[in-house]
């Protein structure tokens, strides 16, 4: 497909155009002759996208990053999907991910929830049907919970990857509230990064490349068992130590010093599992 004949990137700016980052590591990890995972379809929609990617290839920390991440973020969800098959996923801030395709179970709901732009790109390239289903609306726009058909007693789980980091504490605590308020019981599987890496967004190897910078971190996870009634921290996943288990991927220089990095890296990038119970 020549480049004009591909599909315009131009409405992803800010925030948005992070999505293109993740998309990317998977679309590398997949063509590499010794990766340790494998994602078809982002090869098939990266091939159809216009965009400069080239700007991402020398982050190897991001992008090997966001592969850890999601296999744990897969994991995670599989245990839960075997445990109640026939749950509801709510999928928030999902760009183009392709979580759906890699762990349907056949019995599954699930919903993909981001901006309008987003979602316009994404029907491009992946179909709904009845029980995979879209919704173009802004995570901080809570009418998308209107949208939501849960059976009752129906087991619900709420997934945000690489999205916490862009909300303020604020827009945090708010999306926290209304899951609280108006989704509970359920399970929220997200990820969070440190105070000192949302510090540096003009450091960081990818996302310094876009327009979009970090807005809040978290450093002690049992903090956010405070911010709203009902809320237990169940697990914590240091997904970027897995990093240290590939030391090919590194530098030279980082091979040397991993067992060094290691704590910084189990403090950086955190997968929480909270369960959310419903109060009287």
């Amino acid at each position: 497909m020549s480049a004009y004949q591909r599909e315009s990137t131009e409405k992803l700016t800010g925030v948005t155009e992070t999505l293109l980052i993740t998309l990317y590591a998977r679309y590398l990890e997949t063509q590499r002759p010794d990766s340790f995972f494998q994602d078809l379809k982002a090869v098939e929609v990266l091939d159809k996208i216009n965009y400069d990617f080239n700007r991402y290839a020398k982050g190897w920390k991001s992008n090997l990053g966001v592969i850890v991440r999601l296999q744990e973020f897969d994991q995670i969800i599989r245990e839960l999907l075997t445990d109640k098959p026939n749950a509801t996923v709510i999928n928030l801030g999902c760009g183009l991910c392709t979580r759906f395709d890699r762990i349907d179970n056949g019995s599954v709901r699930w919903y993909e929830i981001d901006l309008p732009d987003v979602i316009e790109l994404r029907r491009k390239f992946f179909e709904e049907n009845e029980r995979y289903q879209f919704i173009g609306k802004s995570v901080l726009d809570f009418s998308w919970i209107d949208q939501i058909q849960r059976l009752p007693n129906q087991h619900l789980v709420i997934v945000m990857e690489g999205v916490s980091c862009y909300l303020s504490e604020a827009d945090n605590r708010a999306l926290m509230s209304q899951i609280c308020t108006r989704l509970s019981p359920t399970e929220f599987i997200f990820d969070v990064i440190s105070r000192r890496i949302s510090n540096n967004s003009a450091n960081h190897d990818t996302v310094s490349k876009t327009d979009a910078e970090f807005k809040s971190g978290i450093d002690n996870s049992k903090d956010l068992e405070n911010w709203e009634p009902g809320i237990t921290l169940k697990s914590e996943h240091c997904y970027l130590t897995r990093i240290a288990a590939h030391t090919a991927r590194l530098p030279l220089w980082a091979r040397y010093i991993a067992p060094i990095l290691i704590p910084l890296f189990k403090q950086g990038g955190r997968i929480l599992h909270l369960q959310i119970h419903k109060n009287a």
